[in-house]
């Protein structure tokens, strides 16, 4: 039997790795508890944790009233142990229910997305353990970004437009 000297095998083997090429980097996971219920006139808090392989680059919640055609979405920002976004607050007997989705995209564009989820918007004591923003600043800054040119410039009917900007894509 003929040896080879040590070097030899793991060159082997290192010539073998860097023919299968880079490692494939894993989309980010989005952990996300649904939010069941929230309430009318009040702007809506829902947090995530992400977690990736590199670093997470963009995190959103895409929603829209119940039966719309179109989404809209809100960017997350991290927040030291989550990523947390704000929806605009629904109003009262125009949304019964809204549409939402949580999305994460790395620094390698691998993406993630949640199920979407029903959220119920129901009075206050109807209403257990509401979905509401608590900070007045952040109700009063959200930023909407609109998905497509048939939403108009607006935000959809059924949300309150105080303390919201508009950006249509």
């Amino acid at each position: 039997m003929i040896s080879r000297p040590a070097w030899h095998a793991s060159g082997v083997l290192a010539a073998a790795l860097a023919a299968a090429g880079p490692a494939r980097a894993e989309p980010p996971q989005v952990d996300h508890q649904p939010a069941p219920c929230s309430l009318p006139g009040r702007a809506i808090s829902l947090c995530a944790t992400i977690t990736d392989d590199g670093q997470v680059a963009k995190a959103r919640i895409y929603f829209r009233p119940a039966g719309e055609k179109f989404y809209s979405y809100v960017d997350m920002e991290f927040g030291g142990i989550s990523f947390c976004g704000t929806l605009p607050a629904p109003r009262e007997g125009k949304v019964k229910s809204i549409d939402y989705y949580v999305q994460a995209i790395d620094d390698q564009f691998e993406s993630q997305r949640t199920s979407t989820y029903a959220l119920a918007v129901q009075p206050e004591n109807a209403c257990e353990f509401p979905a509401v923003e608590k900070d007045a600043a952040r109700a009063q800054s959200i930023v909407v970004h609109l998905t497509n040119r048939k939403q108009g410039k607006k935000l959809p009917d059924g949300f309150v437009a105080a303390g919201v900007t508009v950006v249509a894509e």
